[in-house]
């Protein structure tokens, strides 16, 4: 049994400028299915991405090669409506949950996640002993 180790006060949330973004402004985003939690992608925020993504309900990411914003499936279809949005221990990584909608796809390449590729050298685990 994992033991809930808590302060004894209660967990305020945080302020979006509470984040520590990096030298670019920016904090990395994963984006996760809401509904059973498979990481769908990662993105980058600066705090006016955020403040867009709050406020619409809709990812917003800031787009690093291009340097503009871009919503998460504005052209696509493959918008994701944003759940819960959490901050990471140290407030320097986002945690996005979303529902997907339209086609359901969050990659370019017309698959539901963008982690598909293995990395050579490293033998998989059989997921079905386990």
């Amino acid at each position: 049994m994992v033991e809930n180790h808590q302060n004894e006060k209660e967990l305020q949330p945080l302020e979006t400028g509470q984040l520590k973004y990096d030298q670019n402004g920016l904090v990395p985003a994963v984006i996760q299915d809401y509904r059973n939690n498979a990481v769908l992608m990662v993105g980058y925020m600066n705090e006016e991405a955020l403040r867009r993504t709050m406020n619409s309900g809709t990812v917003c990411f800031w787009s690093r090669s291009r340097q503009e914003y871009w919503v998460k499936g504005e052209t696509s279809g493959n918008l994701f409506a944003v759940k819960e949005i959490y901050a990471d221990c140290d407030a320097d990584a986002l945690l996005v949950k979303v529902l997907p909608l339209g086609p359901g796809v969050a990659c370019h390449t017309g698959r539901y996640s963008c982690f598909f590729n293995t990395l050579a050298g490293y033998k998989q685990e059989d997921q079905t002993s386990a």
